[in-house]
């Protein structure tokens, strides 16, 4: 092992790079990530500074992804749930229609009627049975399947 260490090219710490942060995609953790970036750091340095001697580029390299775990991690972590945060109905159409405003197509009666939706016309039934004349603005407050659920703005 001690051999291998010793007649390793510096590229090798690149290929160990690339393989964690395929992990790292993989899992999303950021576990992998330090490492990955530890590993550039010493590749980057065998290049020159460090060339051949395998017991410094072990040191750096543990504590280049100590360093990197104790401190950057508390930095990255909330970045990475905030932008989450943000994309909550991301693969949830009807939730995203929540809160919008939408002009009254075709007036209600008995509480039930037609907005305009971007392009398109749903079917649309007011919360409280309120029925609304044709050009009115609604909030839609919720989804039932094809049907839009709708309240006086």
């Amino acid at each position: 092992m001690v051999e291998f260490l010793a007649s390793m090219p510096f590229w090798y710490w690149f290929v160990l790079a690339v393989v964690l942060l395929i992990v790292e995609i993989s899992t999303g953790t950021t576990y992998f990530l330090w490492p990955a970036a530890a590993a550039t750091v010493a590749g980057l340095l065998d290049l020159w500074p460090l060339d051949g001697h395998w017991r410094t580029q072990l040191l750096v390299f543990a504590v280049v992804t100590v360093v990197l775990t104790v401190f950057a991690t508390p930095k990255v972590k909330p970045w990475l749930h905030k932008s989450q945060k943000d994309h909550l109905t991301l693969n949830e159409r009807g939730q995203q229609k929540i809160g919008k405003r939408v002009k009254v197509e075709e007036a209600f009666s008995s509480g039930e009627g037609r907005v305009r939706f971007g392009d398109s016309v749903w079917a649309a039934a007011s919360e409280d049975g309120a029925d609304y004349a044709k050009g009115a603005e609604v909030e839609i407050v919720r989804v039932d399947g094809a049907t839009l659920r709708v309240k006086a703005v």
